[in-house]
C-alpha cells in the first residue's frame, strides 16, 4: 500500500521508504509502520477537526455513506471501510457519490478475507477489506476524526493523550492532521518546542 505515500498529509513528514497500514488502536488513532534506509518504525496518525466545523464534517460524513449506501446493492458481503484521510477542502465541492461507489463496487472483487485494498478518490485515502461473506452487501465506514473544543484542549495536552494512547514507544513517529479551516491550535507550542517525532499538517496552510 505504498500509494499511501502519494497522500498529500504525509509531505509533513520526513520522506519514507514504505508505509503500511495496521489498523486503528484506538478509534480515534490510527497505527502504521513506515521503512526508511532499513530501518522500521511505529507511525501513529490521528486526524482532527475544529468543534466549530462539526457540521461541515458531519455533511462529509453523509457524503461518504451516501456512496457507500449505492454501491451496497452490487457487493455480497459485510465490508469495513477505514477511513485513513480526507481532504475537506476540496472533498465536498467534488466528491462524486456514483464515482466513489464505483471504485467501493471494483476493489470488492475478488476480495477475501485475508486481503485489504486501498480506495484512493482524490485526496480521499481508506482501506476496504471484507469482514464476513454473505449473500447481501453492506459496509461499515470508520472515519477516525476527533471533534475538538480548542478552548478546553490544548495542542500539547491532545499530543500527551495520543502518546499515552500509543503505548509512547521511543522510536515512534507521530502526525497530528487538523482539518479545520481555521487552524485549531496556531499560537501554541512553537514548532522549536515540539518533541522529536512529532509533526502537525493544518490542511488549510499548505
Amino acid at each position: 500500500m505504498n500509494a499511501f505515500l502519494s497522500a498529500r498529509i504525509f509531505s509533513a513528514v520526513p520522506k519514507f521508504d514504505t508505509i503500511a497500514y495496521q489498523g486503528a488502536v484506538a478509534p480515534k488513532l490510527l497505527k502504521f509502520t513506515v521503512s526508511r534506509e532499513q530501518s522500521v518504525q511505529p507511525f501513529f496518525l490521528s486526524s482532527v477537526v475544529s468543534a466549530e466545523e462539526k457540521v461541515a464534517w458531519k455533511s462529509f460524513q453523509d457524503l461518504l455513506g451516501y456512496a457507500a449506501s449505492l454501491a451496497q446493492d452490487r457487493l455480497s458481503g459485510l465490508f469495513g471501510l477505514d477511513v485513513i484521510s480526507v481532504d475537506m477542502r476540496e472533498g465536498i465541492r467534488h466528491f462524486r457519490p456514483q464515482e466513489y461507489s464505483s471504485l467501493l463496487i471494483n476493489h470488492s472483487r475478488d476480495l477475501g478475507p485475508e486481503h485489504k485494498a486501498l480506495v484512493r478518490y482524490g485526496q480521499i485515502f481508506a482501506v476496504l477489506h471484507k469482514r464476513a461473506p454473505a449473500d447481501w452487501g453492506k459496509i461499515e465506514i470508520q472515519t477516525h476524526v476527533e471533534i475538538i473544543h480548542p478552548d478546553k484542549t490544548g495542542r500539547a495536552s491532545y499530543l500527551r493523550k495520543v502518546r499515552r494512547i500509543s503505548g509512547n514507544p521511543s522510536d515512534a513517529v507521530y502526525l497530528i492532521h487538523d482539518l479545520s479551516s481555521n487552524p485549531l491550535w496556531r499560537q501554541e507550542d512553537p514548532p522549536a518546542e515540539m518533541p522529536v517525532g512529532v509533526h502537525f499538517h493544518a490542511e488549510f496552510l499548505e
